[in-house]
């Protein structure tokens, strides 16, 4: 079901972990809903443990800036590698665990559909076979029809 016909007004969340398959993503909803309003989404995961990670402690204040500036940095990178011209964009951030905060947002927002990556950032060997752990939970659990690109 690939029409563009009726998504006029449409709000499509893209969640975007900097993963290739979030990149993917993001080109699909660009392609298959160029008139919607698009909203690049990024779940700030405070039980994410970076081994480099300079040791700031999570939700601490300094912490959650630098968070955000990732978060800007990637969605920058993000549009530069997709044609995004006369798209509405917008972009958002909250913090929690991925899975719920994509939900919670939709839920709080409206978001007439989600598209997503079938993996995240942490696929690991035989996972393409496999339906990511966040798309598996948005879509189980989503009100909204979910999108996911292999």
């Amino acid at each position: 079901m690939q029409s563009n016909v009726g998504d006029m007004g449409q709000s499509i969340l893209v969640a975007h972990d900097g993963s290739s398959h979030a990149q993917d993503a993001l080109e699909y909803a660009l392609e298959t809903f160029p008139d919607a309003r698009i909203v690049l989404f990024h779940a700030i995961d405070p039980f994410e443990v970076t081994p480099d990670e300079g040791g700031l402690p999570p939700l601490t204040e300094s912490w959650l800036e630098e968070q955000r500036a990732d978060a800007a940095e990637l969605f920058v990178e993000a549009r530069e590698g997709v044609d995004d011209e006369g798209v509405t964009i917008e972009t958002d951030t909250a913090v929690g665990s991925p899975p719920q905060t994509i939900l919670g947002y939709v839920e709080d927002s409206e978001i007439d559909q989600v598209v997503l990556g079938g993996r995240g950032r942490s696929a690991g060997p035989g996972s393409e076979f496999r339906l990511g752990s966040t798309a598996e939970l948005v879509v189980r659990r989503a009100d909204v029809p979910v999108i996911v690109v292999r």
